[in-house]
C-alpha cells in the first residue's frame, strides 16, 4: 500500500501504543475526522461542538457519522442527554488526545523558531479589557508591525496556549497555570462610581444612601468585600452583566455600578463616591506557551505590551483620578 510521505514524517515523530496514526494511514482519514471527533468529545453535543469549531452543526453531524463508517464502529451513544463516547469511542479518544497534544508540541517548536516579524498572532483576554483599556496598544502596535495580522479573541474562558489556541493571553487571575511563563503587571483595582451628573448630589450623605446598586445576576446583586461594608445601606436594582454596559448604565443615572478604575477614573461622565475608595480584585497577567519563547513576534509584542502597562499601573491600581 502506498504510505503518504506526510503519514510516515507523522510516524516518526509519534509513537502510540494504540496507534491512531496507523488508522489514519489504513484508513486515509482526514486528521479534521479526529479534530470534529474531539470537539464532540469534550462537549457531549454536536451543537456545542460546532459552535466550538465555529462551523455549521450538519457539517458536524456529518463528519461523525462519516468517521464511524470508516472505522466500522459506533464511537457515541447518542440520546436526548446528548452524545455518549462508547467503549472504543474512549480508547481512540485518548489515542487522539494524545496525537494531538504531540502535534501541537511540534507546531509550537515550529512557531517557537520564528525571527520574522510577520504573519498572524492570536491574542486573548476578556473583553472588558481589550476595550477599555488594551485596543489603542494593540493598534499602535500594528501600524509600528504593518505584516503582523492580529486575531484578537475576547473572551474570559482560558483558552488552551498548550494547543496554540492563542499564542499570548491577557488573564485576570491571581496564580496563573504552571506550564505556563510571563509576568504579572498590575493588580487591578475596581471602585464605585455614579453619573457625574450626581456630582453634587453624592456630598449629601442622606442622598446617597438612598441611592442603588446596579447588579450583575440574581446571585450577584450586591458587591462583596470592603466596598461592600462602605455603602450598607444601598439597595440592588437593575442586573447588567457587562462591565461595559454596566458603565453606560451608570453614565445614564441608573445606580451605582462598580467597575474596574481603568474604566471609571478614565471616564469624565463617571465619578467616585465618597469615601472615593478603591479595592483590589485581580492580578493582571501576561502569558505564553515556553516554547513561544523564542518566537522574535511574540517576544516583541509581549515586551510592547509589557512596558505600555507598566507605564499606566497608576490607572489600572486606582492611583489616578480624574482632576
Amino acid at each position: 500500500m502506498h504510505q503518504p510521505s506526510a503519514f510516515i514524517n507523522l510516524l516518526s515523530l509519534i509513537t502510540l501504543e494504540y496507534s491512531i496514526a496507523i488508522l489514519i494511514m489504513e484508513s486515509y482519514l482526514n486528521w479534521d475526522d479526529l479534530k470534529y471527533f474531539l470537539a464532540v468529545s469534550r462537549t457531549g453535543s454536536i451543537r456545542a461542538a460546532a459552535i466550538h469549531l465555529e462551523v455549521n452543526h450538519a457539517t458536524v453531524s456529518r463528519r461523525i457519522n462519516s468517521f464511524e463508517k470508516s472505522l466500522g464502529q459506533r464511537l457515541f451513544e447518542r440520546s436526548h442527554k446528548g452524545y455518549t463516547k462508547t467503549l472504543m469511542g474512549n480508547q481512540i479518544f485518548a489515542d487522539a488526545c494524545h496525537l494531538e497534544e504531540r502535534l501541537n508540541t511540534v507546531q509550537r517548536k515550529i512557531a517557537g523558531k520564528d525571527s520574522s516579524l510577520r504573519g498572524e498572532l492570536r491574542v486573548t483576554m476578556p473583553d472588558v479589557i481589550a476595550q477599555d483599556l488594551l485596543m489603542p496598544w494593540f493598534a499602535e502596535f500594528c501600524r509600528d508591525h504593518p505584516e503582523i495580522e492580529m486575531e484578537i479573541i475576547d473572551s474570559t474562558k482560558a483558552f488552551n496556549l498548550a494547543n496554540r489556541e492563542a499564542d499570548v493571553a491577557f488573564r485576570l487571575c491571581n496564580e496563573p497555570p504552571e506550564h505556563l511563563i510571563g509576568r504579572k503587571l498590575a493588580n487591578v483595582h475596581r471602585a464605585c462610581y455614579i453619573s457625574a451628573s450626581s456630582k453634587e448630589k453624592m456630598l449629601d450623605e442622606k442622598w446617597l444612601a438612598g441611592q442603588s446598586w446596579i447588579g450583575w445576576n440574581d446571585k450577584m446583586r450586591r458587591p462583596a468585600g470592603k466596598i461592600a461594608k462602605e455603602y450598607p445601606k444601598l439597595a440592588s436594582k437593575h442586573k447588567i452583566v457587562s462591565a461595559t454596559l454596566q458603565a453606560s448604565a451608570c453614565r445614564e443615572g441608573m445606580g451605582v455600578a462598580v467597575l474596574p478604575c481603568f474604566i471609571g477614573d478614565s471616564d469624565a461622565l463617571l465619578v467616585r463616591i465618597p469615601p472615593f475608595i478603591s479595592e483590589s480584585k485581580y492580578d493582571l497577567w501576561v502569558l505564553r506557551h515556553p516554547d513561544l519563547r523564542d518566537s522574535l513576534k511574540v517576544q516583541t509584542f509581549v515586551s510592547f505590551m509589557s512596558k505600555k502597562l507598566l507605564d499606566n499601573t497608576g490607572l489600572i491600581e486606582g492611583k489616578v483620578l480624574q482632576e
